[in-house]
């Protein structure tokens, strides 16, 4: 390796800001830039850039080719959030610990994807298997929640690191507990088995650094942060249980109550009253806490059962409650008593009780966990595009009322599209999935569909024309319908009450990258303008194309954009035709 970067990197409660100077084997590829973007349809793996700041470039040259950089900071269980940008057609990867790639790739517009796609967990490698059969323990994404090159995108992965023996032997796993890309979940609790292909020399470690990969074409890195999960959790010991005979809904006097059994048990789930019919049971001990911390701990006993917990010598007086308990301390190293009620005040409430831990740089901890506390959610109701490309529902817009009159339309190419018929709105676009109607169809159902994927919101309760001051233009619109014209495309038409008639076609591009918008007013003369999309900066990237910074999507247009009061605006008279690229 070159020669090491001065170390820089800051913390703040477990938190580590990662910058250039915290990785070595920078070779000149790498630099720390101000502003970064790039036209999504051009050809070429370039990112452009300009100024000094804070943003790891690595533009690779003949004179400079892209090297990996390594932290020289080592992390263990924690979250990992990186937020970066792809050139078109670029290859880079994260490893954590410099064993266990994640893919980063540009994958925009991909219908199939695999492990080697963006946020894939890259498979690992068997030089002496056969062709075709090396690769090995890949894991692909869920869905492809892939943004377009040229726009900030966010992973978010939380890691346990594997655990090893005082010997030195592996005795667990590594895991990616939970990865989201873009805010969609990509992974949910996946093994490990070993290093993935191109992985550090060395082998597994219980902590290592993080391995940028730079040899395979440009990224940009706004940022990239570790919280590290190193608060170990509080462990419940010398636990005394009594059994009271009797329903309750309130507690007793202590002196009162006259013992059924009493025993010691190691851990919650060693507990048994002994009754089937109501009892009451107290439980108490000592906590041993390892770290000084703020810690939640939540409890409920289940099939309408109440509890009470305290956690040190508190001098409140408890309560039996129903439903979730919280009970939050501020606690210091050491052996801390607590006290544990539940009531079981039925024959047919389930024995036993919920108890968890959370705290700040620690993994959520289960004590108790009773098989009647389980709730069984209903299997998501995905609707079937070749079934119903066209979902007519309810649509939950954020901060609005909730759309009565939504249309959503699906694409073979993965990019979808909801319209609101009362204001003529394009409301949202996405891409990944289509519809997940659960809500809408399960049991009475409250006829609402929801977005698969990454969504983008396009109008946030704004009408459809404008003044040219930016004032709302006072229109009240009848709908007259919507044409189906083929794969991805619907014209719908309406009319306002003084005779403006409104045809908006909108077609998802053949290639997956956006949508055509269509508008045509006929019987109008005035110049407005339609708000396009919410946001307030406009970066150039090309003649007629510009990134909207703050929603994520290229706008296409012949007319010059303006920035408004409630977003971007294009002027119409009596048509407009634009793009959206996301």
């Amino acid at each position: 390796m070159g020669t090491a970067l001065i170390f820089s990197a800051v913390s703040v409660q477990a938190q580590t800001k990662l910058q250039l100077a915290s990785f070595e084997n920078n070779k000149g590829s790498w630099s720390e830039v101000a502003k970064v973007w790039v036209d999504p349809t051009q050809s070429s793996h370039e990112l452009l850039s300009e100024g000094k700041g804070s943003i790891l470039l690595n533009a690779p040259t003949k004179k400079k080719p892209g090297t990996d950089i390594v932290s020289t900071e080592k992390f263990g269980d924690g979250e990992y959030t990186l937020v970066y940008m792809m050139a078109p057609g670029s290859n880079s990867g994260i490893y954590l610990q410099g064993q266990y790639e994640i893919q980063l790739l540009d994958s925009w517009t991909k219908t199939q994807f695999k492990a080697g796609d963006n946020g894939g967990i890259y498979e690992r490698w068997d030089e002496s298997k056969p062709d075709g059969q090396k690769g090995y323990q890949g894991y692909a994404p869920r869905l492809n929640a892939s943004k377009a090159p040229g726009v900030w995108q966010t992973l978010k992965v939380q890691f346990r690191a594997p655990r090893f023996s005082e010997s030195g032997e592996k005795v667990e796993n590594a895991r990616i507990v939970s990865a989201t890309l873009n805010g969609v979940t990509i992974h949910e609790d996946v093994e490990l088995f070993g290093p993935t292909r191109g992985a550090l020399p060395g082998g597994e470690v219980a902590e290592g650094p993080i391995r940028i990969q730079g040899d395979h074409g440009p990224i940009a890195i706004q940022s990239l942060e570790v919280k590290q999960y190193d608060t170990p959790a509080p462990e419940f010991s010398s636990i005394s249980y009594q059994v009271y005979p009797g329903s309750y809904t309130t507690l007793p006097e202590e002196s009162t109550l006259k013992s059924s059994s009493t025993g010691k048990i190691k851990t919650f789930d060693e507990f048994v009253a002994g009754l089937t019919s109501a009892s009451l049971s107290k439980f108490e001990g000592t906590i041993s806490v390892k770290k000084a911390g703020n810690y939640t701990f939540r409890m409920a006993v289940p099939n309408n059962g109440l509890g009470a917990i305290q956690i040190g010598n508190g001098s409140e007086q408890l309560q039996l409650r129903q439903g979730m308990i919280t009970s939050a301390k501020a606690l210091q190293p050491g052996e801390v008593p607590f006290v544990i009620w539940v009531s079981k005040p039925t024959d047919w409430t389930a024995q036993g009780f919920y108890l968890t831990a959370e705290a700040e740089a620690m993994w959520p901890t289960t004590y108790s966990n009773p098989a009647g506390m389980d709730s069984w959610s209903t299997d998501p109701i995905l609707v079937d595009t070749r079934e119903t490309p066209v979902l007519r529902s309810f649509i939950e817009v954020p901060g609005r009322k909730k759309i009565s009159h939504g249309i959503s339309v699906s694409s073979a190419a993965g990019a979808n599209y909801s319209y609101d018929l009362n204001s003529n709105q394009l409301l949202r676009v996405w891409r990944g999935g289509f519809l997940d109607a659960t809500p809408m169809w399960d049991s009475r159902g409250n006829g609402v569909s929801r977005p698969v994927g990454v969504v983008t919101e396009l109008n946030q309760g704004s009408p459809l024309l404008h003044n040219a001051d930016f004032s709302a233009a006072s229109k009240e619109w009848q709908a007259k319908g919507y044409q189906i014209l083929g794969d991805g495309a619907v014209k719908f038409m309406s009319v306002s009450k003084d005779g403006i008639q409104l045809k908006d076609q909108i077609q998802v591009k053949a290639d997956g990258k956006g949508i055509d918008r269509i508008l045509e007013l006929s019987g109008n003369s005035a110049s407005m303008l339609v708000c396009v999309a919410p946001g307030k900066t406009l970066t150039k990237v090309s003649d007629n194309t510009y990134l909207v910074e703050e929603t994520g999507v290229f706008l296409v247009s012949g007319q010059a954009p303006k920035v408004g009061t409630d977003g971007i605006y294009l002027p119409v008279t009596t048509a407009l035709t634009y793009s959206l690229l996301f």
